[in-house]
């Protein structure tokens, strides 16, 4: 994240602009992204006070990733308006402070991406790096987050990295035969939630239908021994919906083609540059 106009602390933490919530002339999303805001209910205990919950996360992350393209100051004010939206006090102060913490926190991140190697290297993953970036998140956010805030919005990825890497040691562990690895990959993934081994499950079973599918159709298969294929794996409504998508997909394929063609014949043509761009 580049922060520009953002003045921070003497322990370098960012000291977000003071903001009136009451101010009514807040700048629209951009188009496109205008009906995509994450609209899940932001959670409040009986007494009013915030719950932070990955609905929270979900919406800061929203806005944060158009700072790419916008101001901070115009991106902090539309999270700032929707919070005065949809939450009453003490939450919405709350909400605010948070805010900042989290802000702080993905300037941290930028930092660890500077100062740490990648997680990778010309042989696929360097668990070592991996392991040191794991730390240096985790670091983070126990500075700029409580325990409950640190559990509700990072809780399912910390256990996804933490399998990720533990899956890497046991790949890589020289001193374990075949079947031992596949024994301790076994317990690894059981030790899941089951809630993630569900998404887990059907993410595989939708990368080996794809493979499927792509090598029967290197081998001249017909839309309907597709269909067929996908109907026995996620059922005819499902199969239904792909192949509209297969004809989507391809009609925006012919789109990009005849562009493709009719830009060449400009090009080639013997026109000035002007007409060219005209």
């Amino acid at each position: 994240i580049k922060a520009p106009k953002i003045s921070t602390d003497q322990a370098g933490n960012t000291r977000l602009p003071a903001h009136n919530l009451s101010q009514q002339n807040v700048p629209e999303l951009p188009p496109e992204l205008v009906g995509l805001e994450p609209k899940g209910a932001l959670s409040v205990d009986a007494n009013h006070q915030l719950v932070p919950d990955e609905n929270l996360r979900n919406l800061f992350d929203f806005h944060l990733a158009n700072l790419d393209r916008e101001p901070m100051d115009l991106v902090l004010n539309r999270i700032r308006a929707t919070l005065a939206n949809r939450l009453g006090e003490p939450a919405r102060s709350q909400a605010l402070a948070l805010l900042n913490n989290y802000v702080n926190y993905r300037l941290a991140l930028t930092r660890i991406d500077q100062n740490l190697p990648p997680g990778f290297d010309h042989d696929g993953f360097d668990l070592n790096a991996l392991t040191l970036r794991q730390k240096a998140l985790l670091a983070a956010r126990a500075e700029h987050f409580t325990p409950q805030t640190h559990a509700a919005f990072f809780g399912e990825d910390e256990q996804l990295d933490n399998y990720t890497l533990e899956r890497l040691t046991i790949e890589r562990n020289e001193a374990l035969t075949e079947q031992q690895k596949a024994q301790q990959l076994a317990q690894l993934e059981h030790a899941l939630p089951e809630h993630i081994q569900r998404t887990r499950a059907r993410a595989t079973i939708n990368s080996n239908l794809f493979e499927k599918t792509e090598a029967m159709r290197s081998n001249g298969a017909t839309d309907a021994d597709i269909f067929q294929l996908r109907a026995q794996n996620l059922g005819e409504t499902a199969a239904a919906n792909l192949a509209e998508l297969d004809l989507q997909q391809q009609a925006w394929q012919s789109r990009l083609d005849h562009y493709r063609q009719e830009k060449a014949r400009i090009t080639n043509a013997s026109l000035s540059p002007e007409d060219q761009q005209n």
